[in-house]
């Protein structure tokens, strides 16, 4: 595996919330509560730390670790660190499995007027479709699965443009999405990891 870890300087004095990402976040937060109530039956839907994405994003840029603007978050949710990522001048693009967060992160972005774009579907390339089933591990079999399209042919940009990858992995799959991440970005693109309850995982492909 071709993966460098990173390890981050975050001052939390430098650079922190702007009053926009904390008016994106807020009204994120609160689309994520009415979803929960209009569909009590969501059970896939897990929220990272938006305020810890946005002082990390302004420390890898202070760092110089980015390499260019193009980002994806793998597993998107309601589109809330990727409109993040679009405020903060990126051009962002989510995937996501589930169409109603979809249609949410469409909603939230363009009520704030982000151009981030989301398309429905599995992050892995139909090229490789099929590699990464993992069973027992919170649906990674469904996920890994490309059935009717590449979304990267919806979004327009492969995995191999994008300079950060962004993703919340389940339990137990950390290593899937090092592989997957290892085997599709290019060299210099980094991958940030989300894990509740620990320090996000950083690596860069070298």
């Amino acid at each position: 595996m071709t993966l460098k870890a990173i390890g981050l300087r975050i001052d939390l004095d430098v650079g922190d919330i702007s009053e926009s990402e904390r008016e994106l976040i807020a009204a994120g937060e609160m689309r994520i509560r009415s979803l929960l109530v209009r569909k009590p039956d969501v059970t896939t839907l897990l929220a990272s730390d938006p305020q810890a994405f946005c002082r990390g994003l302004k420390a890898l840029r202070r760092q110089g670790i980015l390499k260019g603007r193009y980002f994806c978050d793998w597993g998107s949710g309601i589109g809330l660190i990727s409109g993040l990522a679009a405020l903060n001048g990126f051009e962002a693009y989510g995937v996501e499995v589930e169409a109603a967060f979809v249609a949410e992160a469409d909603a939230l972005c363009s009520s704030f007027s982000l151009s981030a774009s989301f398309v429905r579907g599995s992050f892995v390339p139909s090229d490789i479709s099929g590699c990464f089933g993992v069973l027992g591990t919170y649906g990674a079999t469904d996920w890994s699965i490309t059935r009717e399209l590449d979304v990267y042919d919806a979004l327009g940009r492969n995995c191999a443009a994008m300079d950060l990858i962004y993703a919340y992995p389940w339990p137990r799959e950390v290593h899937l999405y090092e592989r997957l991440f290892d085997l599709t970005a290019k060299k210099g693109a980094v991958l940030w990891l989300y894990r509740h309850g620990e320090r996000p995982s950083l690596v860069v492909k070298v």
